[in-house]
């Protein structure tokens, strides 16, 4: 049984496939509500993953 090396993840690999698809709809532009009844979800933890959503400096 071969393991795979030890290396650290980066932040975006380390996203599951739910938190990856709350980012997709929040970047294009629908409601943490919206979400959280899309994926029937809490919207604590709605909004919990879109406060980790990196800013734009602009």
């Amino acid at each position: 049984m071969t393991n795979k090396p030890n290396s650290t993840p980066k932040e975006k690999d380390s996203l599951t496939p739910k938190e990856k698809e709350i980012q997709s709809l929040f970047a294009r532009g629908k409601s943490p509500e919206t979400i959280a009844i899309r994926l029937g979800m809490k919207i604590s933890k709605v909004l919990g993953v879109i406060a980790l959503v990196p800013k734009p400096l602009g």
